[in-house]
């Protein structure tokens, strides 16, 4: 058996492997633990993608733990940029990604963890990455609390978002600590609480429960809504009041916030049209959170319908918060109306409040996906099922 420096550096010699076919080559390796290896390269192959500055020789991974929930780089350096203070405390350590971006802000943190291997695995990893000023707690979320004498400017807790039968979940109280078992507690120690939720779980009940939010983030990144933040506070708080932030980063990490409340989406007046020269696609984001009547308000367009979250304008809005198009034709939906304006046959197809499907659309019309060509296929003001012929600002 390799020495754990040599098998380090093995790891990191195959790390652009195939972990498939890298499991397969026990014959070809005998004295390395082949599936302990090929497991690690798939597990740093994930990290490059989803957190590139730690893509280092040297770390480990734990064999059960998923990067399913884990933050990705982007989210949680933004994450990073919404609080700060002296003390903080991530009941949910995890893997540390949120830990270690957000303890930036901080000058002590404490890492709690119920899973002593991840906990292990996590500390080894900060010494590889040179992240100090962490305490490392072995304990549960709930048993830190009523055990802890300390105080913190800031808990930050990321719930599991699986059940014992390992299916995912829609409520608050099935997550794994329930923040609304330790809300009341948690406030105790701290004035603040940022929690992470998962996109699935419904933001206008999860509001009504907390009771407390000042405000939310729900984040967008590589236009997939990833995650929802929600900033507990002493305070009690309307629902409809808390201020909403729909968050869209791009590249280079650009922040886009497009920000409303629920009480003044409920008094928003959308106003409709057919399609004129530009057509608006809101980011995931700005879905996510059910900014419909408010986005086109604020932003001077006009809504295709009522169930269509597609908008329009005569002319160039270059502000939008989404994907931006020069529409070309609009025309009925067969494949004789679509032939003469899709040349190549080729066309990304997407569908908005429309009986088919993207892949359906693309077999009706005869096309291919790709090129520079973009239809959206939706039903207009006059419940028509039109097609929007579009190529990118």
């Amino acid at each position: 058996m390799l020495s754990t420096p040599h098998l380090q550096d093995f790891i990191w010699e195959h790390r652009l492997d195939d972990p498939k076919r890298l499991a397969l080559a026990g014959k070809k390796y005998p004295h390395v633990p082949i599936a302990y290896v090929a497991g690690q390269v798939e597990f740093l192959q994930k990290i490059q993608k989803k957190v590139p500055s730690w893509y280092k020789q040297g770390l480990q991974f734990p064999a059960a733990v998923s990067m399913e929930q884990a933050s990705s780089e982007a989210t949680a350096r933004f994450k990073s940029g919404l609080v700060q203070g002296r003390k903080m405390a991530d009941l949910t350590g995890g893997l540390g990604i949120d830990c270690a971006f957000l303890g930036r802000s901080f000058e002590e943190v404490v890492y709690v963890e119920m899973n002593r291997d991840l906990l292990e695995t996590t500390r080894h990893n900060y010494g590889v990455l040179g992240i100090e000023h962490t305490v490392f707690v072995h304990a549960s979320a709930e048993d830190f609390l009523n055990a802890t004498p300390d105080s913190f400017d800031l808990i930050y807790l990321d719930p599991s978002r699986r059940n014992d039968r390992k299916g995912k979940v829609f409520m608050l109280q099935d997550c794994s600590p329930n923040i609304l078992e330790i809300k009341a507690l948690a406030l105790e120690k701290a004035p603040r609480i940022l929690l992470k939720t998962a996109p699935l779980l419904d933001i206008h009940l999860t509001l009504k429960q907390l009771g407390c939010v000042s405000q939310l983030w729900v984040v967008s990144w590589n236009d997939e809504c990833r995650e929802v933040l929600y900033l507990l506070e002493r305070t009690p708080a309307i629902p409809e009041q808390a201020l909403i932030h729909a968050i869209d980063i791009g590249k280079d990490d650009k922040v886009f916030d497009f920000q409303f409340n629920y009480a003044e989406e409920h008094l928003a007046t959308a106003a409709f049209d057919l399609p004129q020269a530009f057509l608006y696609e809101p980011n995931t984001a700005v879905l996510k959170a059910g900014a419909f009547r408010s986005f086109g308000q604020k932003l001077g367009l006009k809504k295709l319908h009522p169930h269509t979250h597609l908008y329009t304008s005569a002319v160039y809005v270059p502000e939008v918060p989404g994907r931006s198009f020069v529409i070309e034709a609009v025309c009925k939906y067969d494949r004789k109306s679509i032939a003469e304006h899709v040349a190549d046959g080729k066309a990304n197809i997407s569908t908005r409040n429309f009986p088919d499907n993207a892949e359906q659309v693309r077999k009706k019309l005869g096309l291919v996906d790709g090129g520079a060509t973009y239809i959206f296929a939706f039903t207009d003001l006059e419940d028509r099922k039109m097609l929007a012929v579009c190529r990118k600002v």
